[in-house]
């Protein structure tokens, strides 16, 4: 076995050090890359509603007021979850902006538990402002049709 001399050892060890720091940050980019697109998004009923106020045609908001906005959320929000607990074992399909059955479950909860009719056009209008927040925050991906 030859020996090295210390000029190739002090090469060689650079060499192995350089490597090295590659590899890790090969590593770290990777991460921070699958981390950035994996970020959790978060539904906050708050924003929705400060969101809806500032998009929604102000004769509905005059109609509705603050109370009614986040009342309509709130039984959209409602109305998904439960949907989601009746159809676990299967795809559920949600439609961004208010589609028929969510609007009339909405309706007839508002109705029914709060005593306050809303009309059906200011519900959706409040959905069609909730479905533009969720494309602010990125939960909205493009429309799929639906194969049949």
């Amino acid at each position: 076995m030859t020996d090295m001399s210390p000029r190739t050892a002090v090469t060689v060890a650079a060499l192995l050090l350089a490597v090295l720091l590659v590899v890790i940050a090969a590593m770290v980019w990777q991460e921070a890359k699958r981390r950035s697109s994996t970020a959790q998004l978060i539904y906050s009923v708050d924003d929705a509603v400060a969101y809806a106020l500032g998009d929604l045609d102000q004769e509905v908001l005059a109609r509705l007021g603050k109370a009614g906005v986040r009342r309509i959320l709130e039984w959209e929000v409602y109305y998904l979850q439960g949907l989601a607990d009746r159809k676990r074992a299967r795809d559920v399909v949600v439609v961004a902006g208010g589609h028929g059955p969510a609007v009339e479950y909405i309706e007839e909860q508002i109705t029914r538990r709060h005593g306050v009719t809303y009309d059906v056009a200011d519900i959706r209008a409040v959905l069609e402002g909730e479905a533009r927040y969720l494309v602010t925050i990125g939960a909205v991906g493009e429309p799929v049709e639906e194969s049949s």
